[in-house]
């Protein structure tokens, strides 16, 4: 059996605002690199899409009714 077997482990699982703000942070990382100025304005358009997104998200998480976490 292995040393893990009965252990309880847990992974940090990031929310969607999480991930879409790595994305507009990965875009802008990207554009800041290339030399190329379409290029450029393609991914900072991304990254102002992918902030937007964040933004619904947190919108919609706060307007949505809590629920309680319970242990059956």
């Amino acid at each position: 059996m292995s040393g893990l077997h009965g252990a309880e482990m847990s992974v940090a699982v990031p929310t969607l605002d999480q991930i879409y703000e790595n994305d507009a942070a990965d875009c802008t990382r990207a554009a800041e690199q290339t030399n190329d100025p379409v290029f450029r304005n393609i991914l900072l358009t991304l990254a102002f899409q992918w902030r937007l997104a964040v933004r619904e998200e947190v919108a919609m998480q706060s307007t949505q009714p809590k629920t309680a976490n319970r242990a059956d």
